[in-house]
């Protein structure tokens, strides 16, 4: 779509944003599914002072379709610990009517999202820093010695199917594999019958025991068979809770971490622990990664119409890496 966005900003009327995004996804990275995130609201007392009553628990809806056009992707002013790194960037996504069409932002059940507001964050992959592969069986295996799930691909997505004796537990096993800087864990899941997901794990560290394990427990979250669910979680120190969303229902998640679980150790396991299954049934899984993150947080609202919405967004901090781990 060459011309259609200009260093001027869109030519009025010449703007289909589902098509232009369809067209940019295939040649350049600016067209991507990005993150929506918006924090905790918390009720305030008669002072204006914020208690500990949730008013609107944390939004997290992956797969928002978005055109991202930096300005300045980083603007490096160093402080300690390698913190306050600024940028800026006009982000494009499709008119409201149609994200609240999308799966996740359901309007008949997430009520609490009716539009995107000023400092929501959208939440982009600014580097992959490792894959778990799905293109292939190897390093798969079952979490118990009585188990017998068996395992195929077909290149890209892993087909884990239930036998007689299971425990709920598959996994993959590697070698020493760093994951350091990144910040966020993503993958797609669904599955072939009812299959509830109980545990997502991951172990760092010497051993492949609980204490090196950082395990997320959703609540009554039953696998989708028609289409995929992503996934998209905080992988970074201090989080005790975060949020999946299914057909724009929140599913609280629980975050707790081992004793020795460390996130500058290397990964040893990734695993999911499921239950309610039956003997056949399939679980499928793609697109696992580990991945440094970028968040920009809407500025202000640039223009609106019934094609698309332009924000104008700045990315408000961020980490130095190599200056963080010098100075811990």
């Amino acid at each position: 779509m060459p011309g259609l966005i200009g260093s001027q900003g869109v030519r009025p009327g010449a703007l289909n944003m589902n098509r232009v995004f369809r067209a940019l996804r295939y040649r350049t990275e600016q067209a991507q599914k990005v993150t929506y995130h918006r924090p905790t609201i918390y009720k305030t007392d008669n002072y204006g002072v914020p208690s500990g009553s949730v008013g609107s628990p944390e939004i997290l809806l992956p797969d928002l379709p978005a055109i991202i056009r930096p300005a300045m992707t980083a603007d490096y002013s160093q402080e300690k610990f390698g913190s306050n790194i600024i940028g800026a960037a006009r982000v494009y996504t499709p008119n409201i009517t149609t994200i609240k069409n999308l799966p996740n932002f359901n309007q008949d059940n997430n009520t609490n999202f009716n539009e995107i507001e000023g400092w929501d964050r959208l939440i982009t992959n600014y580097r992959t820093i490792y894959s778990v592969p799905t293109s292939g069986t190897s390093g798969w295996g079952t979490g118990s010695a009585t188990a017998n799930w068996t395992f195929s691909s077909d290149g890209e997505t892993l087909t884990a199917t239930t036998g007689a004796d299971y425990d709920g537990a598959f996994k993959f096993t590697t070698s020493a594999t760093n994951t350091l800087e990144a910040d966020r864990l993503r993958f797609k899941i669904k599955a072939s019958g009812a299959v509830v997901l109980n545990a997502i794990r991951s172990f760092n560290g010497a051993t492949q025991d609980n204490d090196y394990r950082l395990n997320y427990a959703p609540t009554s979250l039953t696998i989708p068979t028609g289409s995929w669910l992503t996934v998209d979680v905080p992988f970074i120190s201090g989080t005790s809770a975060t949020s999946i969303y299914l057909d724009g229902v929140r599913k609280a998640v629980t975050v707790t971490a081992g004793s020795n679980f460390d996130y500058e150790d290397d990964l040893r396991d990734f695993e999911l622990r499921v239950s309610g299954s039956a003997s056949g049934n399939k679980i499928y899984i793609r697109a696992i990664e580990y991945y440094k993150s970028v968040s920009w947080h809407v500025h202000s609202l640039k223009d609106m119409t019934d094609g698309y919405i332009i924000f104008n967004c700045v990315r408000t901090s961020g980490r130095y890496d190599s200056r963080r781990r010098a100075e811990e």
